[in-house]
């Protein structure tokens, strides 16, 4: 059996996996980065290889600890931040250094993570990207406050997810009611938040464009 062979055997133990994690090939120490068996010790001392396929694999690892995902934030590689970004061990503090990258695909994954708080989804409000505002506009931990401002976002569908999210308060449909885009006011007037007032601005707003 090769190295490589053996790298990626699932039986193969974590002594051998890191004797196999310093080997020339970097095809070899890729398979060990995605062992199930590959260990956070192991996984850590690969965070620095030179090969950003074994780096990637280990923002990957479902071994990885917030430890070895907060030395990855800063990798030359967008793909490696993009699966930091996306990984479920990555913390809020993580989130918060991300939501600043200069890849609005790192910055979306972020917009889409379950432990973004409100405070990084407020910074990717005003996002120069729609998709990362539309991403905002649909996550479950995003206030009012910040539902108040995307809700006149020039992109129809941001304001679309808006009106769709359970936290819109009957004040921000009222807005949403009387929107350019049909499908928004429609969604509106349908919100399990909806007032008789909203669904009345929705019908009057309806039957002034037919």
């Amino acid at each position: 059996m090769t190295n490589r062979e053996l790298a990626q055997e699932p039986n193969t133990t974590p002594e051998i996996l890191k004797t196999l994690a310093t080997d020339d090939n970097p095809g070899v120490r890729l398979r060990v980065a995605q062992n199930p068996n590959t260990t956070p010790e192991i996984l850590k001392s690969l965070v620095t290889d030179d090969y950003s396929g074994v780096r990637l694999r280990v923002a990957l690892h479902s071994n990885t600890t917030p430890e070895i995902l907060k030395s990855l934030v800063t990798d030359d590689n967008p793909g490696v931040r993009w699966r930091v970004a996306e990984h479920p061990n990555t913390t809020p503090e993580i989130l918060q250094v991300l939501a600043t990258d200069d890849d609005f695909v790192v910055r979306w994954w972020v917009a889409l993570h379950s432990n973004t708080t409100p405070e990084i989804l407020k910074s990717l409000a005003t996002d120069d990207y729609s998709v990362v505002r539309w991403r905002v506009a649909e996550h479950p931990n995003t206030t009012p406050e910040i539902l108040q401002v995307l809700a006149t976002d020039d992109y129809s569908g941001v304001r679309l997810r808006v009106a769709q999210n359970p936290n819109t308060t009957p004040e921000i449909l009222k807005t949403l009611a009387t929107d350019d885009d049909s499908d928004v006011r429609r969604y509106a007037a349908h919100h399990p938040n909806a007032t008789e007032l909203v669904r009345r601005l929705f019908l009057m707003t309806q039957a002034k464009i037919s």
